[in-house]
C-alpha cells in the first residue's frame, strides 16, 4: 500500500507534503485542559491554534464570508475622520515659533468617539420587515430587542424569565450549551419534564446536531408539553439557511399570539453573526411575544451593548438580497460535495443534519479517530470542532461547510492520515522530464472513486500487467496522471484498474495542466481529430472512448516530444504479501 513518494534527489517525502509544498509548517498548539474543555460552550478559539489559517471549518458561519456591501458600509464609518494640529506655547516660552512651541494632534471620528443613539429606528424597521414581512413590520418592530450577539440575549432571557427550573430540547441529545450555562448561572435546575419547567429552551434547527422540526411539529409539541406561566425560548438562528421559504418553517406569529392567550410566552432568538458571517462584530435579536416582555428585558439590559459598526453592518446585510440567494444556492451543493468525499474515505462514518445547513455533524464511531481527525485538521490550517469539548461527545466532530477549494486542503490531509494509518511503506520515485514547470500542477493523493477514466481498457493488457507485477521482487508502478481540473485520467487506465483490484482506495496522482500547449493528445499526425475537449467530455459524461484512443505526449523544454508517462513518479507496494 502506498504511503509516500521520494524526490529525485533521493530524500523521501510524504505525498501530502509534495502536494502542498508551499504551505508553512503549523506551529505546535496546546490542547485545552480538562477544566477548560468542560467550560467551553462556544466555539471560535480553534483558529488561534494554527500558525497560518487556510479556512475555518470550526464555526458554522456562512461559507460565502462577510457580506461585501455590509463591509463597505461599515468601512465608510471610518472615512468620517478629521485630523488637525493645535499649536501652542509651552510654559516659559518666550514667543510663538520658539523652540518650546508645542504641537498637539487632535482626531475627530464620530463613529468611534460618540455614543450611538439608544434606538436605531431604521435598523428596527429593516429587521422587522426581514423577519415578518411588510404587513407585520410595524408591530414586530415594537417587540424586537437587539444584543451583542445572541449569547448576550440568551443570558438576558435566563435572568428575566419567571423563577423556576429549566428544560432542554428533548428531540436531540445535545444542543447549543449557552442556554444550559445561562440557566445554571441564574440558579436554575434542569428537569426532565417540560411541564415542570418555567423556562423551556429549544434550538431549532439544532446546533450542533442538525436536527430540525418543521413548524407543525414544533408548534404541536409546544402546545402539548408546556405548562401555563412558562417562557419558551426557540432559537431559530440557523433557519435562515432553509431557503426562500424559511419564514414558513419557523414558529408563526399567529401561534405566538395563541399561546400568549394561554399564558405561555414564546421568544424567538436570531443570531445574525452566523448567516452574515460577522463574528467579529456580533449581533443578535430576540422577537418577544409582547411589548411588555420586551420592555422587561430591555430594562435589565446594559445600555449601548450593540456598537454602531454592528448596526451599520446588519442594516446593509439585510438589504443584500443577492447574498442570501447565493447562500441558498451554493450551501447545499458544497455540503453535499464534502459529505460525498468523506463517505468515500470513511464509509462507516455517520453524517447528520438537514441538507441545507451550514455544517455537518459527523459521528466517527471512535473517540481516538475523532481526536486524530481534529489534530490533522489543525495541522493543515483547517480547524474543525471536536465535540468532546463543550458537548461531551468524544466520537463526533463538526465540520462547517466551506467552498470546495478550501475543503480540498482538508481532504488532502485526511487522505494522508488514512494512508499513514494503514501502512508504513515508503516508495521510490521516478524521474521527472525537463518540462515547463507550469505543466505539472502537483502530486497529490486522490480517492480512487474520484478519478474519471476517458477510455476503456484491454483485458489482455490488464492481465499481462498483473502477471508482470507478480514477478517483480519490488512491486512498483508509475503513478496515474490526471487532468488537474476534472481528475480525468490522462495516462494510466490499466494501472488504475490494477490499483482498484489490489484494494487501494487512495492513490497518488500527478495533476497536469491539461490546457497547456506542451501537452498533446496524440503524436503529430496521429488521430488529429481527437481533441482535449473530446477527452474531457467523454470522461465526464461516462461515454468512454475505445481503448488506446489517445497516446498523450509532453514537450520538453528542449522541444522533444516524450510520452507523458515520464512525468509519473513510481509508487510501491501495490500488493500485500
Amino acid at each position: 500500500m502506498l504511503v509516500g513518494l521520494s524526490c529525485r534527489h533521493g530524500r523521501v517525502l510524504p505525498a501530502f507534503q509534495l502536494a502542498l509544498r508551499l504551505r508553512p509548517t503549523p506551529r505546535m498548539f496546546c490542547a485545552l485542559s480538562g477544566n477548560q474543555a468542560d467550560m467551553e460552550t462556544h466555539g471560535g478559539d480553534d483558529i488561534h491554534k494554527v500558525k497560518r489559517l487556510v479556512a475555518d471549518f470550526s464555526v458554522t458561519t456562512n461559507a460565502l464570508g462577510p457580506v461585501p456591501s455590509a463591509v463597505a458600509a461599515t468601512k465608510r464609518l471610518f472615512d468620517d475622520l478629521e485630523v488637525s494640529t493645535v499649536t501652542g506655547m509651552a510654559d516659559g516660552a518666550a514667543s510663538w515659533g520658539s523652540a518650546r512651541e508645542l504641537r498637539t494632534t487632535v482626531v475627530t471620528a464620530a463613529a468611534v468617539e460618540h455614543y450611538p443613539e439608544r434606538t436605531d429606528v431604521e435598523l428596527e424597521r429593516l429587521t422587522a420587515t426581514f423577519l415578518r414581512g411588510e404587513d407585520q413590520a410595524e408591530q414586530t418592530q415594537k417587540q424586537l430587542i437587539f444584543g451583542n450577539g445572541a449569547s448576550e440575549l440568551v443570558d438576558l432571557l435566563a435572568r428575566a424569565a419567571p423563577k423556576g427550573d429549566y428544560f432542554l430540547n428533548p428531540h436531540t441529545p445535545v444542543q447549543y450549551r449557552e442556554y444550559q450555562k445561562a440557566c445554571k448561572n441564574t440558579g436554575r435546575t434542569r428537569v426532565e419534564s417540560a411541564k415542570d419547567a418555567s423556562i423551556v429552551c429549544l434550538v431549532n434547527p439544532n446546533n450542533p446536531t442538525g436536527h430540525f422540526l418543521d413548524r407543525p411539529e414544533m408548534e404541536a409539541w409546544i402546545e402539548k408539553n408546556v405548562a401555563p406561566g412558562s417562557w419558551v425560548i426557540v432559537d431559530e438562528s440557523m433557519l435562515f439557511w432553509a431557503g426562500p421559504d424559511w419564514k414558513d418553517r419557523g414558529i408563526s406569529s399567529e401561534f405566538i399570539q395563541f399561546m400568549t392567550m394561554r399564558q405561555i410566552q414564546i421568544f424567538l432568538v436570531q443570531s445574525w453573526t452566523k448567516i452574515f458571517a460577522c463574528t467579529g462584530l456580533r449581533m443578535g435579536t430576540v422577537l418577544c411575544p409582547t411589548l411588555e416582555s420586551r420592555n422587561l428585558m430591555q430594562s435589565m439590559q446594559v445600555p449601548w451593548s450593540v456598537t454602531i459598526f454592528a448596526r451599520t453592518y446588519l442594516k446593509a446585510a439585510l438589504l443584500d438580497e443577492e447574498y442570501l440567494k447565493t447562500t441558498w444556492r451554493v450551501t447545499p451543493t458544497w455540503r453535499k460535495h464534502i459529505i460525498t468525499h468523506l463517505q468515500r474515505l470513511h464509509p462507516t462514518w455517520k453524517f447528520h443534519g438537514e441538507p441545507w445547513l451550514s455544517w455537518i455533524w459527523i459521528d466517527t464511531g471512535d473517540a481516538a479517530v475523532a481526536d486524530s481527525v481534529y489534530q490533522v485538521a489543525l495541522g493543515c490550517g483547517c480547524p474543525i470542532r471536536n465535540a468532546k469539548f463543550g458537548y461531551d461527545q468524544p466520537t463526533i466532530v463538526r465540520i462547517a461547510v466551506r467552498r470546495p477549494y478550501d475543503f480540498s486542503v482538508l481532504y488532502q490531509a485526511l487522505l494522508q492520515r488514512e494512508c499513514h494509518s494503514k501502512s508504513n511503506v515508503r516508495a521510490p520515485f521516478g524521474t521527472y522530464a525537463d518540462v515547463d514547470p507550469s505543466v505539472v500542477d502537483g502530486v497529490r493523493l486522490v480517492h480512487i472513486d474520484d478519478i474519471l477514466p476517458h477510455e476503456e481498457t484491454l483485458k489482455d493488457r490488464a492481465d499481462k500487467l498483473m502477471e508482470y507485477i507478480r514477478d517483480l521482487p519490488v512491486k512498483i508502478l508509475p503513478a496515474i496522471i490526471v487532468d488537474s481540473q476534472y481528475q480525468v485520467v490522462i495516462d494510466g487506465h490499466h494501472r488504475l484498474e490494477l490499483f482498484r483490484a489490489a484494494g487501494m482506495t487512495i492513490v497518488p496522482v500527478v495533476s497536469v495542466n491539461y490546457a497547456h500547449e506542451d501537452v498533446l493528445v496524440n503524436p503529430p499526425g496521429v488521430k488529429p481529430e481527437m481533441q482535449k475537449e473530446t477527452v474531457i467530455g467523454s470522461a465526464v459524461r461516462g461515454n468512454l472512448l475505445t481503448p488506446k484512443s489517445t497516446q498523450h505526449m509532453v514537450r520538453s523544454r528542449g522541444g522533444h516530444l516524450l510520452p507523458i508517462i515520464v512525468l509519473a513518479p513510481q509508487i510501491g507496494e501495490v500488493f500485500r504479501h
